[in-house]
């Protein structure tokens, strides 16, 4: 009896300081193991995030450049534009100035002869002659052109043939001219003078010259 119990306390020992063995048959693989290059694919899969981030952030940025370009542009156009528009405006003053200084010239190269031409007038009567009336009137428009009135007594149309001759002189042609005659050599003559750049010295006046 001892032994048996001895035997039994030996097994149970036995089992206490011993694993049971596997007792399940060897199964064969379903699928072959994953190859080892595709531990890359997290790393990649990492690294394409992260490069994702900082291209998303790239781009951030230089859409933030590039509109504060923009506005900076913008800036510019309207800064050229103020300033085009304040060169036309100044060359639109140049232009009228310009225009003024053509008038006054006009002005005053029509105007240089009037005292010469009412000087040269008087001085052509004769000694009977004698001017009751003479105006001379320039044209607003044109003022190379001069509206002359002339009323005078005695010597008719030879005085005033002689008249015309001396303003011819002075390079005045004379058109749409009007005469009337009355008694006693009384003349009233009106006409357009134009005063020509080249003296006509060997031209004569007729009273209605209308070339």
């Amino acid at each position: 009896m001892r032994f048996v119990e001895s035997a039994e306390k030996q097994i149970e020992m036995s089992m206490m300081t011993d694993p049971f063995h596997d007792i399940k048959t060897e199964r064969q693989d379903i699928t072959k193991p994953l190859p080892r290059i595709l531990i890359l694919v997290p790393v990649m899969f990492c690294i394409s995030c992260v490069a994702a981030i900082s291209l998303n952030l790239l781009f951030l940025f230089k859409i933030k450049d590039s509109e504060t370009a923009k506005i900076e542009w913008q800036g510019k156009i309207e800064e050229e534009a103020l300033r085009k528009s304040e060169t036309e405006k100044k060359i639109e003053l140049i232009k009228d100035e310009d225009r003024r200084a053509k008038d006054v010239h006009d002005w005053v190269e029509g105007s240089r002869q009037i005292q010469p031409l009412a000087v040269r007038v008087a001085r052509s009567m004769g000694i009977k002659s004698s001017i009751e009336q003479l105006s001379l009137i320039r044209d607003m428009e044109n003022p190379h052109q001069i509206r002359i009135g002339l009323d005078f007594v005695n010597g008719g149309q030879k005085q005033l043939d002689a008249t015309l001759s001396a303003i011819n002189e002075l390079g005045y042609r004379a058109y749409s001219a009007n005469q009337t005659s009355g008694q006693g050599g009384q003349v009233d003559y009106q006409a357009t003078l134009i005063w020509q750049k080249a003296n006509n010295k060997n031209d004569n006046l007729s009273l209605n010259n209308n070339e």
